[in-house]
């Protein structure tokens, strides 16, 4: 059996309120924890945040960065530090989006998950809605197979202009 695994999508809401730069899940899971990652660099810049009633919040951040939003599932005491890179060509529209929102929240438009990598240790692949890798999450501290990477959500996209 052929099973599609983006049938059963996060039920996350991830959205940006662009001043002040503030972002928001709504709906945010019991099991994952979340953290930004600095879009430009893919460094992780605050560590992972666990639900408070179905929501975690991030404010105060910083108006001229664009953020990554990623959730890992098995966090429980340890501080892990995860590292996003793009293997593909991406381009990031986020600038304009955020200019033409009249100060309205955005969501959050493209949703990476995990797909199976099995060969590789602490190394996630990222993948888009039709499968394809477009990216590689990094475990970088600390070792072990807990936690887990599981989803990201970004404004960057595949860079079809490439064409």
């Amino acid at each position: 059996m052929n099973e599609n695994k983006f049938l059963n999508e996060s039920p996350e809401q991830v959205v940006v309120i662009p001043s002040p730069r503030t972002i928001i899940i709504n709906g945010a899971n019991a099991e994952r924890a979340y953290g930004l990652f600095d879009s430009e660099t893919g460094t992780q810049v605050t560590g992972f945040k666990k639900d408070a009633d179905g929501k975690v919040e991030f404010a105060g951040l910083d108006p001229s960065k664009h953020y990554d939003v990623g959730a890992i599932e098995g966090m429980g005491d340890e501080k892990p530090y995860f590292a996003i890179k793009w293997t593909v060509p991406m381009r990031d529209d986020t600038d304009t989006i955020l200019k033409n929102s009249g100060n309205l929240p955005v969501e959050y438009p493209q949703t990476y998950v995990i797909i199976d990598n099995n060969n590789k240790k602490n190394v996630f692949d990222l993948a888009d809605n039709t499968g394809d890798k477009v990216g590689e999450v990094a475990k970088l501290s600390p070792a072990g197979d807990k936690p887990k990477f599981q989803i990201a959500w970004t404004f960057s996209m595949k860079d079809d202009t490439q064409k």
